[in-house]
């Protein structure tokens, strides 16, 4: 009798067995599919974002309004700037520039609305001293415009 027992818990113990590995089987592919479809949905809205980011670059358009000296000899350049596209923009900074003198100014407040201007004064003494200055905008999303003006 104690063969038949013996042969009888062989049996179940296979059974067991085969039941735990269908189990850890069926559950390491579920953790599978669960991790590829958060991975997909993470990879599409990077995919997404791209794009709207993209889109937006193309949809800013900025036009300088107008760029003059504020005073004679010139000490102060006025960059007036309009806003003409479709999404607001952020300027980021004001480049003056010639040969042998550059001023960087970096604009704090540089937000501009759709069809709204807005008026950013640069103060540098060594303007006066050139006849011709080149004026570079730059938004923070990478759009670069250019303008000269005659001092």
């Amino acid at each position: 009798m104690k063969i038949r027992q013996a042969r009888h818990r062989r049996a179940l113990a296979t059974i067991v067995t085969s039941a735990i590995m269908m189990s850890a089987v069926t559950i390491t592919g579920s953790a599978g599919v669960v991790w590829s479809q958060s991975s997909l949905t993470e990879k599409q809205s990077d995919m997404t974002d791209t794009a709207v980011n993209y889109m937006n670059k193309l949809n800013e358009s900025l036009v300088f309004e107008n760029v003059y000296c504020a005073s004679d000899p010139c000490e102060q350049i006025n960059v007036v700037l309009t806003n003409v596209g479709h999404v607001g923009l952020e300027v980021s900074k004001v480049t003056i520039s010639t040969s042998g003198f550059s001023k960087i100014h970096p604009v704090l407040n540089g937000q501009i609305m759709p069809k709204h201007s807005i008026a950013i004064p640069i103060n540098d003494a060594g303007f006066s001293s050139y006849d011709i200055l080149d004026v570079m905008v730059e938004t923070h999303r990478g759009n670069i415009i250019r303008t000269q003006i005659s001092t």
